[in-house]
């Protein structure tokens, strides 16, 4: 249940820019890179407890690490979250990144 509500898009962007400590253009910008993907809805993003960890993350990366963006997106695309929290088939199933990335690899394969 727990593992479930990690993965439930709640904070808006400017909690999630709060939470995080920075400012909600900068999530706007790191969305355009391609870094993060948050929910819609409607036009509105929401971002979840997961979001929120592989932000901060990319925050450290970014500011601690001195890592550019394009190394950062290069960084985290061969580094899935669901790989480094090792997450359950169950958590999977429900992960609005996982689905979407399995979407992606199964558009690939059709093409």
């Amino acid at each position: 249940m727990v593992k479930e509500q990690e993965h439930l898009p709640v904070y808006t962007i400017g909690i999630a820019a709060k939470l995080l400590g920075v400012c909600p253009a900068t999530l706007r910008l790191w969305e355009s890179k391609g870094i993060i993907k948050p929910s819609r809805i409607g036009k509105n993003r929401f971002y979840s407890k997961c979001d929120i960890d592989r932000l901060e993350y990319v925050k450290c990366l970014l500011q601690k690490r001195r890592i550019n963006v394009a190394g950062v997106k290069e960084i985290l695309d061969r580094n899935f979250c669901w790989d480094l929290k090792d997450c359950s088939e169950e958590a999977r199933r429900i992960c609005p990144v996982y689905l979407r990335h399995q979407k992606v690899l199964e558009e690939e394969t059709i093409k």
